[in-house]
């Protein structure tokens, strides 16, 4: 910069200012996203953190749902003339599904001397889900008796909250929901659910070594017999809420079979698992019709998945997610049509990603119950009886 005079109180200064720095040495917001609940389209209300693998650069949480990193670009990405940078964060909002998500920051050539932040970008929360419940009864004179073997089921839903002035038709209830949660993303149109039933070998039982935490993908049983590359386990075989079907990716082994093994899961647990769980070999038995293609974005973690129809998955228990860049994943399907028990009781498979749903009660020759129903998402268990007159 040019010097220049400058006079203060009557006396005269040489004044030199420094340069400005280019814009790779300045302070920059380098990633911006706006976080929002799927079904409202308004931020959560719960805190948010975000962790982010990129060294140097720090988190920021700002109001109204804003996140995201910030520091000095020519610290991060020093080579940003010649490459482009990727950064992972990681989202965490209580009652939501932990979402990563990947922003780019493009090749600048003229770096450090220009910079530019990737723009915002909007994140969509998915919920974690809830469990309706309730009972169906009988309406006789001045009291009721519990109702058996009605059926309950989901006949429409609306993915986001019908505005009260005008009416909007609910869609057709085209979800399952899966046991345990997706293990990988898979796109809409992309991703892929089939019809294939997993037979537990009997009388090969194995058992797990230790406890063993979520989120990893290795595990130790008690011996290899009959385990070979690709065959499918059985986790917890005894323990249906936290039962797990994983294919072996690598085995190591002692000399025999008989004797301990280190067992490479193709996916991370999705459950902790406790010393001594039975582990069972399945026989993958054939496929069914052909598979129905998601509907929608199904993120890991994710318990719904929707898809184009449900074609060919009546009375299918276990089926085969497929499509994208990730491995093939098993896992047990359930539908939102059950059945009420002896006492009347119901409960209807794990919900998300619902705003409102129409839930219809029936029971031959009693004139069926039909009613809509907005889930609490901040309760594990929404409650809601049928009494049939």
């Amino acid at each position: 910069m040019p010097r220049r005079t400058v006079e203060v109180e009557g006396r005269r200064y040489l004044f030199s200012a420094d340069d400005q720095p280019p814009l790779g040495d300045r302070f920059w917001a380098l990633a911006r996203l706006r976080v929002l609940d799927e079904l409202t389209g308004e931020p959560p209300a719960g805190p948010i953190s975000l962790e982010s693998g990129t060294p140097l650069a720090a988190p920021r949480i700002a109001s109204d749902g804003l996140v995201g990193l910030v520091g000095f670009p020519r610290g991060i990405f020093p080579a940003l003339a010649t490459q482009p940078y990727t950064m992972p964060l990681m989202v965490r909002v209580e009652g939501y599904v932990p979402q990563q998500v990947a922003v780019t920051v493009p090749q600048e050539p003229a770096f450090p001397q220009a910079f530019a932040p990737p723009p915002l970008l909007t994140l969509p929360l998915h919920r974690e889900p809830v469990v309706i419940t309730g009972r169906t009864v009988q309406a006789l004179s001045t009291t009721t008796t519990p109702l058996a073997g009605a059926t309950v089921r989901v006949t429409g839903i609306w993915r986001t909250p019908p505005p009260a002035s005008v009416v909007v038709p609910p869609e057709l209830p085209n979800l399952v929901s899966l046991q345990p949660p997706l293990y990988a993303r898979r796109d809409a149109l992309v991703g892929r659910l089939r019809h294939r039933d997993l037979q537990p070998s009997v009388g090969d039982d194995k058992v797990l070594l230790d406890d063993t935490p979520s989120g990893v993908n290795a595990i130790r049983l008690s011996n290899r017999q009959n385990l070979g590359l690709g065959d499918i386990l059985l986790i917890d075989a005894t323990r249906p809420d936290l039962a797990e079907f994983l294919a072996i990716q690598t085995i190591v082994g002692a000399s025999t079979v008989a004797q301990p093994a280190r067992i490479t899961l193709d996916f991370p647990l999705a459950y902790a698992h406790r010393r001594n769980a039975l582990v069972l070999r399945v026989n993958p038995q054939p496929f069914g019709p052909p598979g129905r293609d998601f509907a929608q974005d199904g993120l890991a973690g994710d318990t719904c998945v929707f898809l184009q129809d449900l074609a060919g998955l009546a009375g299918a228990r276990e089926v085969r997610i497929t499509g994208g860049p990730s491995l093939p994943e098993e896992h047990r399907v359930r539908h939102f049509s059950v059945s009420s028990d002896a006492d009347g009781f119901y409960r209807l498979p794990p919900l998300s990603r619902v705003a409102q749903l129409v839930i219809r009660a029936e029971s031959a020759p009693l004139t069926p119950v039909q009613r809509e129903f907005r889930p609490d998402y901040t309760r594990r268990e929404n409650r809601m009886d049928f009494t049939f007159r």
